[in-house]
């Protein structure tokens, strides 16, 4: 799993582009100017020998008067002058960024530093435990999932270490896969048999390896089965709050999409700014500016292309009410009932989605995760 260091970085290259163009305009505007003043010619302009008279003249003064609107302080000079100062305010801004990075990286060092410490005496940690998954009788049916918000009703009922895998008819063959993650279920720092606790949400969010991802990836080992799917089908991960975080370590993690083709991630309060997801998959994170909870990792989701997210409210209240599941589905279903254009990029990342939405269900698969002790318990 890789967590991301700077994002800083992406503001300087900005700014260095905006001045590289800035430059470029300054270039154009020169060439325009020395090429007028090869133009003014006695012959031409002035003298006994005028061609054309007055007319010539006057169509001259024209177009000198246009070539001041195109060079001046509205034109070339005017725009290159605007992209030199937004280059400016963009260093200064990353600059200022690089700074709370900084902050935040250290912050989260000293929580990986404390779990370190607090799993010496049997807190916060996984070691001497092994993931177990065992299928259940799915606790709900699954009709086709006509958009977001029904992707993020899925994680409703995954009580008890349940994840849900549910298998769709892909529009070109195949089966394309959507795993739902449940989000945090128990609260104790010392970590039980289910591994949906504060121990993975820390140790998540620091960038470790948790039984709680593991028995996600196996859930979706177990729904696949042998033989049954291609390492090439689609796969989307939701979840909500701790759900997300391990749907985005999953998906930021190599080793699980050299085996599984993560194309779509949906996550609903959840802090995941951390995690380096690659392009290649389309993000959509819901927040809410009342709930504390997505501000966790001290850093703003990064705006790509790839990632889109829609934050709601204006804060800085503070809700603890506004980090339930259910207000979050509620969320999700307005903005994608709300009139196209109304939230911008969702109807572009629901026409990515194509591969999971609005296609026959062919299966549903649920397993209990649990953390079992090889060694004596810590």
């Amino acid at each position: 799993m890789t967590v991301v260091g700077v994002r800083s970085e992406g503001l300087f290259v900005v700014a260095r582009h905006l001045a590289a163009v800035a430059e470029d305009l300054r270039g154009e505007a020169e060439g325009v100017a020395s090429a007028l003043a090869r133009c003014r010619s006695p012959g031409l302009l002035g003298g006994p020998g005028l061609l054309g008279g007055p007319a010539v003249l006057g169509s001259w003064v024209r177009v000198e008067a246009a070539a001041l609107r195109v060079l001046g302080p509205a034109g070339l000079w005017g725009e290159a002058l605007g992209l030199d100062a937004l280059a400016v305010r963009l260093r200064l801004a990353a600059r200022g960024y690089e700074e709370v990075e900084r902050w935040a990286a250290a912050v989260l060092g000293g929580v990986r530093v404390g779990s370190d410490v607090a799993a010496r005496g049997g807190l916060l940690t996984d070691g001497g435990a092994a993931v177990a998954v065992t299928p259940v009788v799915p606790s709900r049916e699954v009709s086709p999932l006509t958009g977001p918000g029904d992707l993020v009703a899925l994680g409703d009922g995954l009580d008890g270490g349940r994840v849900r895998v549910v298998e769709l008819a892909a529009p070109g063959g195949g089966s394309a896969w959507v795993v739902a993650v449940p989000g945090t279920q128990e609260w104790s720092p010392r970590p039980g048999s289910d591994p949906f606790d504060l121990t993975s949400d820390v140790r998540a969010v620091t960038g470790d390896a948790t039984l709680a991802a593991a028995g996600v990836a196996a859930a979706l080992d177990v729904a696949r089965g042998a033989g049954r799917g291609a390492d090439d089908e689609p796969v989307l991960l939701v979840g909500h709050s701790q759900g997300g975080i391990l749907a985005a370590a999953l998906a930021s993690d190599a080793g699980f999409r050299g085996r599984h083709r993560v194309t779509h991630v949906v996550t609903t309060g959840s802090p995941v700014a951390v995690f380096d997801l690659p392009a290649s998959v389309r993000v959509l994170s819901v927040e809410h500016a009342d709930d504390p909870v997505p501000t966790l990792d001290l850093s703003p989701n990064p705006a790509t292309p790839s990632w889109l997210t829609v934050r709601v409210g204006e804060g800085p209240g503070v809700d603890v009410r506004r980090h339930a599941l259910a207000e979050y589905l509620r969320t999700v279903r307005a903005a994608e009932d709300a009139p196209r254009g109304t939230v911008p990029g969702m109807g572009a990342w629901e026409a990515s989605a194509g591969d999971f939405l609005h296609r026959p269900v062919r299966s549903v698969t649920e397993v209990v995760v649990e953390r079992g002790w090889q060694n004596p318990r810590p």
